[in-house]
């Protein structure tokens, strides 16, 4: 059963599914605590925006891509706030396979998605990291970073 919009409204910070901070490492922590028992892997991929120093412009351009973030996830997938107005998250849970090659396959959408809605300073300055949680991910692995994400 899905909760009512008046139990969703203190947790979620839009119309859309975005948790904010404290729901969004409570999840984190959940499908944490799921994949250890389970031993399928999960990527959490961290958008690092606090180079967008444009305050008026900050709110528009945080709406865009928590839009494009849902966009470019399933219903599975956890999208939210990992540090309000600094980095937005997303948890992809339930992939077939994480590897450099499914990762780069995600990160190209959503590159792509914010390069044809952003101008391209504002673009260049998002960090994207990429952190792999469960087994078996070889350890060397487990953390790629991306930044710009021209691959």
């Amino acid at each position: 059963m899905k909760p009512s919009k008046a139990a969703m409204d203190h947790f979620i910070d839009s119309d859309q599914t975005f948790y904010d901070t404290a729901h969004f490492h409570h999840m984190l922590q959940i499908e944490r605590k799921r994949t250890g028992r389970s031993e399928k892997p999960f990527v959490l991929m961290l958008l690092d925006l606090s180079e967008l120093q444009t305050r008026q412009h900050n709110t528009q351009i945080f709406e865009i891509i928590k839009e494009i973030l849902v966009s470019c996830s399933r219903e599975t997938d956890i999208r939210g706030w990992y540090e309000h107005d600094r980095i937005m998250g997303a948890i992809f849970t339930e992939m077939d396979s994480v590897d450099k090659r499914s990762i780069e396959k995600i990160s190209r959408k959503i590159d792509s998605k914010i390069s044809e809605t952003l101008n391209s300073e504002w673009a260049k300055k998002i960090r994207i990291t990429h952190h792999i949680f469960g087994f078996p991910v070889p350890e060397k692995d487990r953390r790629l970073t991306v930044t710009g994400i021209k691959l």
